[in-house]
């Protein structure tokens, strides 16, 4: 019996039992404890459960909203309520999910689909917001510094359109790949979140924003109307391409520009940003959130590299704007890997043991 493992017993006279020897009928039920605990220990308790992928993205969120606030209403710009209404409804109801998946049921995976899906939108849309209040400045534009940079690194974009329209199949499964970053963003929360890539899912959540940010505050300084205002070609192609993420933004941004836009609807939004570009962001992004799965991965890193070919054409970028995105996603997944080293550097010199690759997983 000198092997087996002791059995405590409580001390005969002791006021408390020790936790472990407590008989199940009498441990405290979860409604028992929830019924127990105090206003504080919940008010930390749902905080916690929702504190992912980053406290200080929810803060960003609200700042960027009050000073959308106060810009919109500075310039005069009267909002249509319906579509920010039902958007803050989705977030509410995301993270009612993500709670009722967290500490409730447990269901790791959904909550982190749910708090993920919700910080995406609640992030993205005062950004974007905030995109359309700076195109308010009407700096000059600088589409001819573009042209002038990607002549003189030998690309014709003029010859390059020609070759597209010239080649309306390869246009078309072109545009077909630029369109599919929007999808590939969701795509990414539910397979990261399904195979339990925790940490990698709220890595990207925080790069996201951090290259959304970045591309804002670079645009809002280097304003550009695109390549087809610029040499001087049709806006109203003749339909052998497919032209609407080149052409969209156009009238929004004349009426931004000169002041004229005087009600700001969400479904009305567009993206504005020529330099740089964010789908090269993103694209370069998703492939390295998702490269690590397995059969998903080396196909997303396929579809991304299309994409990145696809936004000279379809997205309406110049040759700069591709290069300056995807320097830009590099400069921050790259800062982010070294942060990442330095940090658990110092960990383990202290004797921590090493993360996993993808930092927290379900668990088992």
């Amino acid at each position: 019996m000198s092997d087996a493992t002791p059995i405590s017993m409580p001390v005969r006279g002791a006021r408390r039992w020790r936790a472990d020897v407590v008989p199940v009928f009498l441990a405290p039920t979860r409604f028992v404890r929830s019924r127990l605990e105090t206003p504080v220990g919940r008010i930390n308790r749902f905080a916690a459960a929702l504190a992912a992928p980053h406290p200080g993205l929810w803060g960003l969120a609200g700042a960027v909203a009050l000073l959308d606030a106060l810009w919109l209403r500075r310039l005069g710009i009267a909002v249509a309520p319906q579509g920010f209404t039902v958007a803050a409804g989705l977030v509410g109801a995301l993270l009612a999910l993500a709670f009722l998946f967290g500490p409730i049921l447990s269901e790791p995976k959904l909550r982190a689909m749910a708090l993920a899906s919700a910080c995406l939108i609640a992030v993205t849309l005062p950004i974007a917001v905030l995109h359309y209040l700076t195109a308010t400045w009407a700096l000059p534009l600088a589409d001819a510094r573009l042209a002038r940079t990607e002549v003189a690194l030998g690309f014709d974009w003029p010859a390059y359109l020609a070759f597209l329209q010239a080649h309306p199949r390869l246009a078309w499964w072109l545009a077909l790949a630029y369109h599919t970053s929007g999808p590939q963003v969701g795509l990414t929360v539910i397979v990261l979140a399904a195979t339990c890539r925790l940490g990698r899912l709220w890595a990207y959540v925080r790069m996201f924003t951090v290259l959304l940010v970045a591309v804002v505050l670079i645009a809002a300084l280097v304003p550009a109307a695109g390549p087809f205002v610029q040499y001087g070609l049709p806006t109203d192609p003749d339909g052998s391409i497919e032209t609407m993420g080149a052409l969209w933004h156009l009238d929004a941004l004349e009426h931004l520009r000169a002041g004229t836009l005087h009600t700001l609807a969400l479904g009305d939004i567009r993206g504005l940003v020529t330099f740089p570009s964010f789908h090269v962001c993103l694209a370069a992004l998703t492939a390295w959130a998702l490269a690590q799965v397995p059969v998903v991965g080396p196909l997303a890193i396929l579809l991304n590299a299309v994409i990145m070919v696809a936004t000279l054409g379809a997205g309406g970028h110049y040759l700069p704007d591709v290069l300056a995105g995807f320097a830009l996603s590099a400069v921050v997944i790259g800062g982010r890997s070294m942060l990442r080293r330095r940090v658990w550097s110092r960990r383990r010199a202290r004797g921590a043991a090493e993360p996993a690759v993808d930092g927290p997983r379900c668990p088992a």
